[in-house]
């Protein structure tokens, strides 16, 4: 196995796999994958949501999906509350960078175990119905008309006495400019008609066609790879270490010995690994 072959799983994966102006609504405060693309196109209202002409609605995650589900979990609360067409909601991530740049207007991005939707379930949904509010009232300027008159449902506004409709799509660049209401009513929620019910994983595409970027992908220029070999026992010791025959080793690049363990720093991850393993005595 060599982490330095041109062709690799994920090169396969990404090779064979089809490759994939609107309105970003978001909160100035924490109510709340690379950098989305919305971040640096449309006029920003708020910063959770964007809807573009097309009707596709991104909504975006600041917590780490680690297997339990947070990025589709987090964008249903906020599209049930939004009410939009679940059919066309795409999840992206919060830039970091972005996000310190403003900061902090996702929040920390604190993941821990199950508290993701405990932690944020409030503020995202606020954050849906702020929104949806939006889009409401610049569907009633539109049309001249009083708010109370206006419906949505499935990305769509109806006015309900003329029966006239406009999509998401259609008046997100006019909502776009409206000011976000101070307060909004949430859902009761025997109203739910998304959250509680079983929907496909969002991730799940991506992860099969070797799509996302994790740490180990990650290359910068002169980067070099440390493993690092831990005794396994409390208190345990780091006993010897054959240094001459590791730097001899292909690609070792340095040894750092530590009371308890020691690293190899080398050209490549599978080089430190493995040219690590063999010349130590941990007890």
């Amino acid at each position: 196995m060599n982490e330095n072959a041109s062709f690799t799983r994920r090169n396969f994966l990404r090779t064979v796999a089809a490759a994939s102006g609107g309105l970003v609504l978001g909160f100035d405060i924490p109510f709340g994958s690379t950098p989305a693309d919305a971040m640096t196109v449309a006029p920003e209202v708020t910063c959770w949501v964007v809807i573009q002409p097309d009707e596709s609605v991104i909504i975006r995650v600041n917590r780490t999906e680690m297997g339990q589900g947070n990025f589709t979990a987090l964008p249903m609360l906020v599209a049930e509350e939004l009410e939009c067409d679940w059919s066309k909601v795409r999840a992206e991530y919060v830039d970091p960078e972005e996000n310190l740049r403003r900061n902090y207007a996702w929040g920390q991005g604190k993941t821990t175990a199950s508290r993701s939707i405990r932690g944020s379930q409030d503020y995202l949904r606020k954050a849906g119905a702020t929104a949806r509010t939006m889009l409401l009232i610049a569907a009633s300027a539109e049309w001249n008309v009083p708010v109370a008159q206006c419906k949505a449902a499935e990305g769509v506004i109806t006015h309900g006495p003329s029966g006239r409709k406009l999509t998401y799509g259609q008046i997100a660049e006019r909502a776009s400019t409206v000011m976000p209401p101070a307060n909004v009513k949430l859902k009761d929620p025997k109203d739910w008609k998304l959250l509680g019910t079983p929907r496909r994983r969002l991730e799940i595409a991506d992860k099969v066609t070797g799509k996302p970027i994790y740490a180990i992908d990650v290359r910068l220029p002169g980067m070099l790879y440390a493993t690092i070999a831990q005794c396994p026992v409390f208190k345990g010791t780091l006993k010897s270490v054959d240094e001459l025959k590791i730097v001899q080793m292909k690609g070792v690049r340095k040894i750092v010995k530590l009371p308890d363990a020691v690293a190899v720093v080398a050209d490549s991850w599978w080089q430190a690994k493995s040219t690590g393993c063999a010349a130590y005595h941990l007890e």
